[in-house]
């Protein structure tokens, strides 16, 4: 995980064999809730709140709010270890 600015950038590198992983992030006034999850999916996307997009980044907002987020980024090397 990464921070540019006011955006989280994911490249997770938990074991595959894990669910996800969970994450409690503070940005300036705000509290995120976020959990990732490696997918075999062909496209990393996120849900957060009442939104939903395309790409390994959420936006992060100074709002005072507690958010909750879901990151699903795609690992082709989890299709390829389940195939062999």
């Amino acid at each position: 995980m990464e921070l540019q600015i006011d955006k989280l950038i994911f490249t997770p590198c938990f074991p595959l064999n894990w669910p996800s992983v969970s994450i409690v992030y503070r940005y300036k006034t705000s509290i995120y809730k976020i959990k990732v999850f490696q997918t075999e999916t062909h496209e990393s996307s996120w849900k957060m709140d009442d939104e939903q997009g395309s790409g390994n980044t959420i936006q992060l907002a100074d709002d005072g709010r507690e958010h909750e987020a879901e990151v699903y980024i795609s690992m082709p090397a989890f299709v390829a270890e389940k195939k062999s």
